[in-house]
């Protein structure tokens, strides 16, 4: 039986708190100005470091979102950036663009770099180029199958995380040219300072304006017949995790920067039983298919 992490996502220190006392081995959060999840869901610097502190208290680790795909001039402010929350104590940076998680891994070796969910890694020859590139660890979407997982933690040396609960959306994550749609060049917040704005031809704005969860108005010939959302999923394997660890998943990711640290809680001792299930061949009884409305998550 191999060693499972837990990693939680922290929207602020006092989720970062609750989700690391509710049994999360490690959390992830975004940097003001780095991140795909927009402001609201992103921690000063002052915030990391204190995430950081409580993180070492309790033997725990802290990984930085910082997934957006970054235009060649932010690239060099990046790297500088990530060698000082390194020598912080950062465990690692989730990355969401090839070019720079090989930029990364060549700039700072001795960060841990794992290719974002984002990356859109489905198959064992994805999961091998990113290997290639350097990364430490790819995110796999929960949509996956166990058996499909199995197959790619069979060709890879590297650590497989599968983001087992999540929104899926009917776009591909992290390779959304919505916010584009409405904005070139994102309002500056005066809490935020810079603003890594990332390439629009990539679709990797820095900073997202949920677009997609706006209604839509629809017209025929010229008369409003509807108003609809896009489609947008919530999937949670939790019933599934067994097989996901036998499977030889190594991180069991869990998504929503967005969620409250009472809600967060919640979800993350109910993971936590589960791997502890398996972990002790115990049954588990999962949660009914219907999630609670109050655990969709929004914002990676």
């Amino acid at each position: 039986m191999h060693s499972v992490t837990l990693l939680a996502p922290a929207g602020s220190p006092e989720a970062a708190v609750a989700g690391l006392q509710a049994g999360a081995d490690a959390v992830y959060v975004g940097l003001k100005g780095w991140s795909r999840g927009g402001y609201r869901g992103e921690l000063t610097r002052g915030e990391l470091k204190e995430c950081l502190q409580t993180a070492k208290r309790a033997g725990k680790t802290v990984w930085l979102a910082a997934n957006i795909i970054p235009m060649p001039r932010e690239r060099a402010h990046l790297v500088k950036e990530l060698t000082g929350l390194a020598d912080l104590g950062v465990e690692g940076v989730i990355v969401n663009d090839a070019g720079f998680l090989r930029e990364v891994k060549r700039s700072l070796p001795g960060l841990l770099v794992s290719a974002s969910v984002g990356c859109g890694a489905l198959n064992e020859g994805d999961a091998l180029f990113y290997e290639a590139l350097g990364a430490d660890a790819v995110v796999l979407p929960g949509n996956l199958d166990p058996d499909e997982v199995a197959a790619i933690k069979a060709s890879v040396s590297i650590q497989v995380e599968v983001m087992v609960h999540m929104v899926q959306q009917f776009i591909q994550l992290g390779k959304c040219f919505m916010p584009s749609y409405l904005h070139f060049h994102p309002t500056e917040k005066e809490e935020v300072g810079l603003r890594l704005t990332g390439s629009m031809k990539r679709g990797g704005v820095g900073v997202c304006f949920k677009v997609c969860q706006e209604p839509w108005d629809l017209y025929r010939d010229g008369q409003h017949v509807d108003r609809r959302l896009f489609p947008a999923q919530q999937v949670s394997r939790l019933a599934d995790l067994g097989k996901f660890l036998d499977a030889g998943v190594d991180i069991v990711k869990l998504q929503g920067r967005s969620l409250p640290a009472e809600l967060l809680a919640l979800l993350v001792r109910r993971y936590r039983a589960a791997i502890e299930a398996w972990e002790g061949r115990r049954w588990f009884e999962p949660e009914p298919a219907a999630l609670p409305s109050m655990w969709t998550v929004v914002g990676r």
